[in-house]
């Protein structure tokens, strides 16, 4: 959440610190840092279910503040290979490993790669009994979902009526689906086979209904397909 503490401080710590060996240094990063660290060694000592949700939502942050994909090639590419991939490891592994490699790590690997979310009507033991989403579930689709907004932003779109309001709509929609289905039918599912029609097709169809298409595709003009952002808002 370093970008939002930058604004929200009003840019105070925004300069660096020389340090020894290291060079500059934000010195943000040296207030934030007891209390990231805190956060880990407390989820390390007691494992509760909302560190593990805050430490996960802070690498979602991080993450899509520092990489950018500018064009909706790169971003179709990406999605149609998670889309193959989360159904070969869902529904194909074990076939080939002997058991559900996915699921296996979804639920065995207790490290926060996942947000939990509890069930709260769940009438099994005294437990809390959780449904989950893997990070790669948020991330591969949000990185469509920024580069709508750039997209949006390139063509003087209104946020609440362009391409990132049918992209988000179409995720909120096949992550119910998925939902929907997983509790129905207690069935492992890959939430790609859901997020990636409900996010890419809504995105294409608007594009070429607006015959803004082909500027989608080869993306926005002065970006690189895929920006590593280094400089600090």
């Amino acid at each position: 959440f370093y970008p939002y503490v930058d604004n929200w401080t009003g840019n105070r710590f925004s300069h660096d610190t020389d340090v020894p060996l290291l060079g500059p240094f934000p010195t943000l990063a040296f207030v934030l840092a007891p209390f990231c660290l805190l956060t880990v060694v407390l989820w390390l000592w007691t494992k509760s279910w909302i560190l593990n949700n805050i430490l996960a939502m802070s690498l979602i942050v991080f993450f899509l503040t520092t990489i950018r994909i500018s064009s909706l090639m790169v971003n179709t590419c990406l999605l149609v290979l998670a889309f193959f991939y989360d159904i070969f490891w869902v529904f194909c592994s074990s076939a080939v490993f002997g058991s559900n490699v996915m699921v296996t790590v979804a639920t065995k690997l207790d490290v926060p790669i996942k947000i939990l979310v509890p069930l709260i009507l769940s009438q099994e033991g005294a437990d809390l009994q959780f449904t989950l989403i893997g990070l790669g579930d948020i991330v591969l689709p949000g990185l469509l979902l920024s580069f709508a907004m750039r997209f949006d932003d390139h063509k003087k779109i209104d946020l609440h009526a362009g391409y990132f309001a049918v992209t988000m709509a179409g995720y909120i929609l096949g992550l119910l689906i998925c939902e929907i289905v997983v509790g129905s039918f207690h069935l492992a599912q890959p939430a790609m086979i859901y997020l990636v029609p409900g996010t890419l097709l809504p995105f294409i169809c608007l594009a070429l209904f607006r015959g803004e298409f082909s500027d989608a595709w080869k993306g926005i003009k002065g970006s690189n397909y895929i920006d590593i952002v280094e400089e600090r808002p």
